[in-house]
């Protein structure tokens, strides 16, 4: 016991992503624990020893287990995080627990064993816009065609060509274009989308109408639809069925961020599934978010465990025929052509987060701390 105790206190400490209350609980219990099994073990009565051993045995479960998530913490924390990569976009970090921000989420077109053997193009292209405050989140979905001007050279190519000159092309290319910083990016394959949702048991995922998948074998049925991982990819990636081809692909990519992001904030789920959900996540994802970052925003929601406010948005256009930078300029490819309004929409949009008013500020932190103490009640009741 005092061996797991130890090793537990050890990984609490080295993987710093509690609020100080939890320690302080997980600490008073384990001393508990340990103060009772050995006051147990001392007693002549059978009864009471081996009332020692199932505390005994309790402990060494519980804090066992506490240690296995706080490794696959650990590293899940060393594995995506690029913050030494002199090659990676630097993050342009604020303070995540107050300071809204953006994260640039680029989905690349490769399962992880095809890395370094094809060039990345950046299929999924989307600004997921975070207000800690508020406890708002925009999703802004921006098509994988979008004819925009490159930031290395300012001549005019589809947004998911940038991809191939590297993440650092795709943040400042939308910089440039949307005038808004990217503090951080998440860089995401295949395989992350397919072992994610795995992990998850699945995501519960809303169809507008019924369609079958050009690229695979799966068929998806109006309503609800219940995916696992190589599902779920097909769904996201599916538009030659649709007429209005990656237009409704991008609202499908909206809807399964949405519910994955859902499914993972269920404190079911990370219980049952944290350590899938840690191999998954090392394995197939990357960001240039500071370990520190990751904590404090984890240390945030365990604090308090509140609710957010996910919303979607989404640019759209017309198609035409264009020249593009990184393909033969004697040809003309299938471009598309962001409509004014609907940038100046999804602008709003993101600005609303980025900038609430004081009202909407002091409602939330109120409606928090209402929560917090309706928790906190109903804990003791039980």
């Amino acid at each position: 016991m005092m061996l797991v105790g130890v090793a537990f206190l050890v990984m609490l400490a080295v993987v710093d992503a509690f609020p100080k209350n939890m320690v302080l609980g997980f600490i008073i219990v384990l001393l508990v624990m340990l103060v009772l099994a050995g006051f147990l073990f001392g007693r002549e009565k059978k009864g009471w020893r081996i009332t020692g051993v199932v505390i005994a045995a309790l402990f060494i479960l519980i804090y066992g287990l506490g240690i296995y998530y706080l490794a696959s913490t650990y590293s899940m924390f060393a594995r995506i995080t690029v913050e030494d990569n002199a090659a990676a976009a630097e993050a342009q970090r604020v303070d995540v627990t107050e300071d809204p921000f953006n994260v640039y989420i680029t989905g690349i077109d490769q399962w992880t064993v095809e890395k370094g053997m094809d060039l990345e193009r950046s299929d999924v292209n989307m600004i997921m816009t975070i207000n800690p405050k508020t406890r708002k989140i925009v999703l802004t979905s921006i098509p994988r065609d979008a004819y925009v001007p490159l930031h290395r050279t300012g001549t005019m190519d589809k947004l998911t060509h940038t991809g191939i000159y590297g993440v650092d092309e795709t943040l400042n290319t939308i910089k440039d274009w949307t005038g808004i910083d990217m503090n951080y990016y998440v860089k995401v394959n295949f395989s992350a989308c397919v072992h994610i949702v795995d992990a998850m048991d699945g995501v519960d995922v809303y169809s507008p109408v019924a369609f079958d998948s050009a690229i695979s074998k799966y068929k998806y049925k109006k309503g609800m639809n219940h995916l696992n991982g190589h599902q779920a990819l097909y769904f996201a990636r599916e538009r030659k069925a649709f007429n209005a081809e990656d237009q409704l692909r991008v609202r499908n990519q909206l809807r399964l961020i949405k519910a994955m992001m859902n499914k993972i904030m269920s404190s079911s789920t990370l219980l049952t599934s944290y350590g899938d959900l840690m191999t998954a996540i090392s394995n197939d994802m990357e960001t240039n978010m500071p370990q520190e970052d990751i904590k404090s925003l984890v240390k945030m929601q365990l604090g308090d465990l509140s609710k957010w406010d996910i919303k979607m948005q989404r640019m759209s256009g017309t198609y035409d025929m264009e020249v593009v930078a990184s393909m033969d300029a004697s040809n003309k490819y299938q471009v598309l052509k962001v409509s004014e309004k609907t940038f100046q929409n999804c602008m709003t949009g993101i600005d609303k987060v980025m900038n609430p008013s004081e009202a909407e500020v002091a409602k939330a932190i109120a409606d928090r701390q209402k929560n917090s103490i309706i928790s906190f009640v109903k804990g003791l009741k039980r």
